[in-house]
């Protein structure tokens, strides 16, 4: 899951201080100049959103927002950020965490495939609706499709630099 999040979310995560200004950039272009919001969070300030709990629009929170994304990535591995992302990340519906996540759509971490991986990593932008909506539910499976693309072409050239792997989300 961790490789699907970074693929989909963060890629150039191993070169990054905690903040990628070249999505801020092209975020705030878009927004000022095309009147499109568009992401440019990394997986760190998405983290640092997450458990301050502060999701209004403003300057303020957005700089906040980077400086403590910076401290965190001076004091933690890129992947344990992702990983405790993933952990505490909202997935939709009566889903806040990986744990209910899990529990509500019936996957198994230690078993699960990789399209479930996806799909349950492709929530985290197209977070699963209360009731059946399909035109959410076709999203989450484009993004799905969209990050198992995006793996079978990276596998097939070098690892993400920087990054390594350490094992599994656990409760501990």
């Amino acid at each position: 899951m961790c490789t699907f999040l970074i693929l989909g979310e963060d890629r150039r995560i191993a070169s990054l201080t905690g903040v990628d200004t070249i999505a801020l950039i092209r975020s705030a272009w878009m927004t000022l100049f095309l009147g499109e919001r568009q992401g440019g969070s990394t997986i760190a300030m998405q983290l640092v959103r997450t458990i301050t709990g502060r999701y209004q629009r403003t300057v303020w929170r957005k700089v906040t927002e980077i400086l403590l994304a910076i401290r965190l990535t001076q004091s933690f591995d890129r992947l344990d950020i992702a990983r405790i992302y993933l952990w505490c990340a909202y997935y939709g519906w009566n889903m806040h965490g990986f744990e209910q996540a899990c529990e509500k759509l019936k996957m198994c971490p230690r078993t699960a495939s990789s399209i479930d991986s996806a799909m349950r990593v492709a929530r985290l932008k197209y977070p699963q609706p209360r009731s059946g909506n399909t035109a959410q539910l076709r999203r989450i499976c484009q993004r799905a499709r969209h990050l198992l693309a995006f793996e079978s072409t990276c596998m097939n050239s070098s690892p993400t630099p920087g990054i390594s792997n350490h094992g599994s989300i656990s409760n501990s």
